[in-house]
């Protein structure tokens, strides 16, 4: 009896396993049928490449964390500064104490070209 109930078990959870991978594969299906359409269109193409016109924005989005969305926040405002002035700020935070303030420790996190990365991309903020 034992045996039987386990096999019943057994064949129920597969059978259920089995439901649930086909109904995953019948969604992806679907999310990939509804990229395709969404990706022809003239507006999601924009969109894709103004994410690729500005590589900055990911790196800078952890600055926004403190200083607003776009760098408009309070007295932390960042957004209104030029790209050659945040990164002379930022080189300039690169040679002081890192236990100092946290802006230090955040400047010797970037390179070179990331930072200019960053500049550009903040520079370019409208309020």
């Amino acid at each position: 009896m034992k045996s039987k109930s386990f096999k019943l078990i057994l064949f129920s959870a597969l059978e259920l396993l089995t439901m649930f991978v086909i109904s995953c594969s019948k969604d992806l299906i679907n999310e990939n049928q509804t990229d395709a359409a969404v990706t022809s269109s003239n507006d999601a193409l924009t969109l894709k490449a103004g994410a690729i016109d500005l590589p900055g924005r990911l790196l800078a989005s952890n600055c926004f964390q403190c200083h607003g969305t776009n760098g408009y926040a309070g007295e932390l405002k960042i957004g209104e500064q030029s790209a050659s002035s945040i990164i002379s700020d930022i080189n300039e935070m690169k040679t002081k104490d890192p236990r100092s303030n946290i802006m230090n420790l955040h400047a010797r996190a970037y390179t070179t070209e990331e930072i200019k990365l960053i500049a550009e991309y903040i520079s370019k903020q409208i309020k």
